[in-house]
C-alpha cells in the first residue's frame, strides 16, 4: 500500500505540472488612456471657488472634448484653463484646471452626461466617466440656537437706588451728546448731498473714456502687469455699464453680472458679446492666473473702449458734433 502511494504522487504531480504549462498566460495590458480628476478641498462655504485639475493622458491619434461641469446653481465653472505636454512615451497629457462654486448648500457630486467623450481619427467617439469627486457646500450663516442648559434663573427684582448714582447720571449725559452728534451729522450729509445735486453731472461715458485713459497712461500694458490691468479694465466697464443702464449690480459675479444686462433690453447682442468677452478674460486672468499677452491686454482695451463710444446716448453724440462745427473766435 505504501509504494503504491509513492508511486502515485509524483504522477499528479506530473499531471499538475503539464496542465499549469499547457494553459496559456495572460498578455500585459497595453497602456489605454487615463483620467484623474483632483479637487483643491472638498467643503466650502456658498460663493467660494474651488480648483479642480482633470488630468487625462491618452494617445496623440486621440482628441478629447473637455467636459462640461456646470448644473445651474448647484456647480457653477467660473474660469477654465487648458495644457498639454508630450511625454516620453509619445502620449500626450492634457491638464484642465477648472474654477468652480456652488450657490446651494449641501453636498455635490461632479457628473457629466454623458460622461467624458474621446473622439479617435475615424470619427468614432468613445466615452469615459468622470471619475467620483464630490464636495460639501455649508451656508456663510451661523448656527443661532441657543443651548437652554446655560440659561440662568431669574433673579428677584432689584430695587431702584433711593439715591441717584453718578455713573447713571454721566450714561444719560453721554447719550444726550452722542444723539446730538449724530443730529448734527445728518443736517452736514443732507446739506453735502444737497451741494452735490447742484453740481453739474458728468454723463457715464466722459467719467468711462477718462478712466480708460487714465489706465493707458499707466503704462500697465508696456510693463505686462495683467492682473492689475485686467481687474481696474473690469471694474472701469462695470461702473460704466452700471451708470449707463441703470443696472445696480456692483457684487454680482460676471455671470450674474452678464444676465442682468442681457435682460435689461437695453444692451445690443453685439454689445452683450463685446462684454462677455473682456470680463470672462479679466476673470481667467484674477482667478486661473492666465497669462494673456500685450496684444490681448491692447484688445480687450479696445473692446471696452469700442463699448463706450458705440453706447453713447444719441444726445450727447449730437450735441459733441455740434460743438466740434462750430468755428473758434481768435
Amino acid at each position: 500500500m505504501n509504494s503504491w502511494r509513492q508511486q502515485l504522487v509524483p504522477c499528479l504531480g506530473l499531471v499538475i505540472a503539464a496542465l499549469v504549462g499547457c494553459q496559456r498566460q495572460p498578455a500585459p495590458a497595453p497602456a489605454g488612456d487615463t483620467l484623474t480628476v483632483a479637487l483643491s478641498t472638498n467643503a466650502i462655504r456658498v460663493g467660494d471657488l474651488i480648483r479642480l485639475r482633470l488630468t487625462a493622458v491618452h494617445g496623440t491619434n486621440v482628441h478629447l472634448n473637455p467636459p462640461e461641469l456646470g448644473q445651474g446653481k448647484d456647480i457653477l465653472v467660473r474660469a477654465r484653463r487648458d495644457a498639454a505636454e508630450r511625454l516620453p512615451d509619445g502620449r500626450v497629457r492634457e491638464v484642465l484646471d477648472y474654477a468652480i462654486t456652488s450657490l446651494v448648500t449641501g453636498h455635490h457630486i461632479l457628473a457629466t452626461s454623458p460622461g467624458v467623450v474621446w473622439t479617435r481619427p475615424d470619427g468614432t467617439t468613445t466615452q469615459t466617466p468622470l471619475p467620483f469627486a464630490a464636495f460639501k457646500v455649508q451656508s456663510t450663516l451661523t448656527s443661532t440656537n441657543a443651548d437652554l442648559s446655560q440659561v440662568r434663573d431669574l433673579h428677584d427684582l432689584a430695587r431702584w437706588p433711593d439715591r441717584f448714582p453718578r455713573w447713571l447720571l454721566a450714561l444719560l449725559i453721554a447719550a444726550v451728546v452722542v444723539g446730538l452728534g449724530a443730529w448734527l451729522l445728518r443736517l452736514y450729509l443732507a446739506h453735502a448731498r444737497k451741494v452735490a445735486a447742484q453740481a453739474p453731472r458728468i454723463p457715464p461715458h466722459t467719467a468711462a473714456l477718462a478712466a480708460l485713459q487714465a489706465l493707458l497712461a499707466r503704462g500697465l500694458i508696456e510693463q505686462h502687469q495683467t492682473e492689475p490691468f485686467y481687474v481696474e479694465l473690469s471694474a472701469i466697464a462695470r461702473r460704466y455699464l452700471e451708470a449707463r443702464f441703470t443696472l445696480h449690480a456692483p457684487e454680482q459675479t460676471t455671470e450674474e453680472f452678464l444676465r442682468a444686462a442681457a435682460s435689461s433690453g437695453h444692451i445690443s447682442p453685439d454689445h452683450q458679446r463685446l462684454v462677455a468677452d473682456f470680463l470672462e478674460q479679466s476673470d481667467l486672468v484674477k482667478f486661473a492666473r492666465f497669462q494673456p499677452g500685450q496684444d490681448d491686454m491692447r484688445a480687450a482695451f479696445s473692446a471696452a473702449e469700442k463699448l463706450v463710444r458705440e453706447t453713447i446716448p444719441l444726445l450727447d453724440t449730437q450735441e459733441s458734433a455740434a460743438d466740434a462745427e462750430q468755428p473758434t473766435n481768435d
